[in-house]
């Protein structure tokens, strides 16, 4: 092989490499934003699912202190 066919298959691997490594990087971003809105979605389920234990905690609560006053009464 000549010093030009060389340089030119040189050349060629380096931007397939280069245009390869650009892919892997968008497709890392991709799923780095996928998953940072599967993350958003679940938080937003733990915390609605939070509240929701804390009414039921806090009416508890009040049925019980209505409860006891009824006694005191």
């Amino acid at each position: 092989m000549d010093v030009r066919k060389t340089v030119l298959l040189v050349s060629i691997l380096a931007l397939v490499a280069c245009n390869t490594a650009q892919g892997v990087k968008k497709d890392v971003a991709i799923g780095a934003e996928k998953a940072g809105e599967v993350l958003h979605k679940g938080g937003e389920a733990v915390g609605e699912a939070l509240n929701k234990t804390g009414e039921v905690v806090g009416g508890a609560i009040k049925k019980g202190g209505e409860a006891v006053q009824k006694v005191v009464d």
